[in-house]
């Protein structure tokens, strides 16, 4: 009977231990997979954190690369419009002796430039000329008035109408600094004109003349636009 006891009692203590074993058991898994997630969150925010980090370091050279690129570009689209921009200059000599004709004969009295290419080699493109009139016109009668005009050429079936290039007038003011000299300019964009006409393929052999720049004589003769009494007008066409 003792012996009985005994053993039951043993069973007791085993049962006991192995459950407290057991326990703790579960208890260091517990704790092993916390510190496990613990360590697997902290490895994931890292990696997370490394890759936001390149992420930002590439879109940071990307965006530099762009840039650069759309730099180069701009400059390559300026070198282009520049070769294939015509620059012409009229020079008028004895100014004065024109526009005291004009005043006196109280006509609506013109001069024309030579007629000239919009291609720079001159062996292409359409063909335009520029009109003064010294005097003024109309209710304008104390400006130099400065037009456009669009005449019959040679390569007309070829080219596209109507005209739409950009024409910039330049009436230069003859200071030392280039800056200076581009004081009196206007801009001529053909399509926002209302005189379409003017820029329409040529029936005739001109159409009619388009204004594109009024100065007042005051203004001509206060600054330095008048020097031995020459006269410098500059056109500059570029594509639209």
């Amino acid at each position: 009977m003792l012996h009985s006891v005994h053993i039951t009692l043993y069973l007791h203590v085993f049962r006991s231990i192995y459950n407290d074993e057991r326990r703790t058991y579960r208890l260091q898994c517990f704790l092993y997979l916390q510190v496990r997630r613990v360590q697997v969150d902290s490895h994931l925010q890292s990696a997370m954190r490394l890759h936001l980090d390149l992420a930002c370091v590439k879109l940071t050279n990307t965006e530099a690369k762009l840039n650069d690129t759309e730099q180069k570009l701009e400059a390559t689209r300026k070198v282009v419009e520049k070769l294939d921009t015509r620059i012409f200059i009229w020079r008028i000599n004895n100014f004065s002796v024109t526009l005291r004709r004009a005043t006196v004969s109280g006509t609506e009295t013109f001069k024309d430039s030579f007629p000239f290419y919009t291609d720079r080699t001159e062996s292409y493109g359409y063909q335009l000329k520029v009109r003064i009139y010294p005097g003024g016109k109309r209710v304008l009668r104390n400006h130099l008035m400065v037009y456009m005009v669009v005449m019959k050429g040679e390569y007309d079936a070829i080219l596209s109408w109507p005209f739409r290039k950009i024409v910039k007038f330049t009436v230069i003011l003859q200071e030392e600094d280039p800056d200076e000299r581009m004081k009196s300019t206007i801009l001529l964009i053909p399509e926002n004109e209302l005189n379409v006409k003017a820029f329409a393929r040529p029936v005739e052999e001109e159409n009619a003349e388009c204004l594109c720049l009024a100065i007042s004589h005051e203004m001509l003769h206060s600054g330095r636009y008048l020097v031995d009494d020459t006269l410098f007008l500059q056109v500059e066409v570029s594509p639209p």
